[in-house]
């Protein structure tokens, strides 16, 4: 069946807005199964930059319709500026966007909860994790009930009351809550015609045997029960957050694209082994433009960590890997890659047996030799430099997982097929 799942490796930010965006040619649907506002994807189409927040990035190809399933969280707030952005650029969204009638609303109240408690794990202050809190306190709000505005409204004023009688607010941020109430009842207002039922559309998709594209936010390492916790999402970017996500047997996709970058990022606070807090990951931060496409914050940027990358793709089980951002290594001299850990001078067994301390690890470096030229001009693989091909073919011999594209710059045909 033609479902091919997109699915970030490390902690988010591998750049899988890009390779989604080249598979979304071949596209007719393309779904997100979890996570909101607090995702960032950038694509670059010529002189033209789209951040994609919560749309699908299938939303820059005319002929593919978008899902936000179930699994999602979605503010209607940013939602509606999302929108707003994309037609100012030439965006035409009308009739390609579905809500599901299931997915989680991120309210005001969530997001002053976030501004008040999120800074103990360093979070986007998005609401995301009080939106998922209330969800499984069975307290929350979900887009069906965003229909109410077109009535009394009255249910959804009670349930924001419930929300806020429920959550330790610090009072100073409620201060601006009354203004963005009535902005989230306006935004709400306007996405009501968006709501419908996605597992449907999904499943005659699947039916009828249509090319479809599932888009995962953040990464592997994030994810609440198989990432760095507590230094996590609030949702499971994992392959076993798509069936729950969207309503889709896990057993329908037959095409699995881990997103690696080819070297190493963190945004936001939480253990980092491979972590350089020196000059090489000063320019590794500067020339890759390392900053949160959502909250600008600037990422912690550190070697290849292969122990992590094996783990991702072995709770993944990805069926094939995408290499982005190689061109910013062109001019290294040399390239370390992070083989193994220890701890208290003895090897850990791999990244499981270590991710509840990954404080104390000490990570073990494969030292490889840089290529000094330039790639991103490049207009196939086989002209990539010697060392290059050598440190994919490394790096996909510690993954255990063939890399079958390289990302060599920014703009959307910046991209290698091996």
């Amino acid at each position: 069946m033609p479902v091919t799942a997109v699915i970030g490796g490390q902690w988010g930010d591998e750049g899988k807005g890009k390779i989604v965006d080249t598979l979304c040619d071949e596209m007719d649907l393309a779904a997100r199964y979890q996570g909101g506002a607090n995702a960032g994807h950038t694509v670059k189409v010529k002189d033209k930059t789209f951040i994609l927040h919560q749309l699908p990035s299938g939303i820059l190809h005319p002929g593919c319709i978008c899902l936000l399933g179930p699994g999602m969280v979605v503010d209607p707030i940013a939602f509606v500026e999302e929108l707003d952005q994309l037609r100012k650029l030439g965006i035409d969204t009308a009739g390609r966007v579905q809500i599901s009638l299931t997915a989680h609303i991120v309210t005001p109240v969530h997001k002053a909860m976030d501004r008040a408690t999120g800074g103990v794990i360093d979070t986007t202050r998005r609401g995301i994790g009080p939106a998922y809190g209330d969800k499984a306190r069975r307290i929350g709000i979900r887009a069906f009930d965003l229909q109410d505005i077109a009535g009394t409204g009255k249910f959804l004023v009670d349930r924001l009351k419930i929300a806020l009688q429920q959550g330790e607010v610090i009072a100073k941020e409620l201060d601006d809550i009354t203004t963005e109430v009535e902005r989230f009842f306006a935004a709400a207002l306007r996405i009501t015609d968006l709501v419908g039922d996605t597992i449907a559309t999904l499943q005659e998709g699947l039916a009828a045997g249509k090319n479809i594209l599932i888009e995962g936010a953040q990464g592997t390492l994030l994810d609440l029960d198989l990432g760095t916790y507590p230094f996590v999402t609030s949702s499971h970017p994992t392959v076993g957050g798509i069936g729950t996500g969207l309503g889709l047997p896990p057993g329908s996709i037959d095409r699995l694209v881990g997103i690696f970058k080819a070297y190493t990022t963190r945004v936001g606070a939480g253990p980092f082994p491979t972590e350089l807090t020196d000059e090489v990951g000063q320019r590794l931060q500067k020339e890759g433009s390392e900053f949160g496409a959502t909250t600008g914050r600037p990422r912690r940027c550190g070697w290849f960590d292969a122990v992590a990358a094996r783990y991702a793709c072995q709770v993944n089980g990805f069926t094939e890997l995408a290499l982005t951002k190689l061109d910013i290594l062109d001019n290294f001299e040399t390239i370390m890659v992070c083989t193994g850990y220890e701890v208290n001078g003895e090897r850990v067994p791999g990244f499981s047996a270590a991710v509840h301390a990954l404080e104390q690890v000490t990570p073990v470096y494969e030292r490889l030799p840089g290529w000094r030229k330039s790639t991103s001009g490049l207009k196939s693989a086989d002209k990539l430099p010697k060392q290059a091909r050598a440190y994919i073919s490394r790096l996909e011999e510690l993954a255990g997982v063939p890399i079958k594209q390289v990302s060599i710059g920014a703009e959307r045909h910046q991209i290698l097929s091996l």
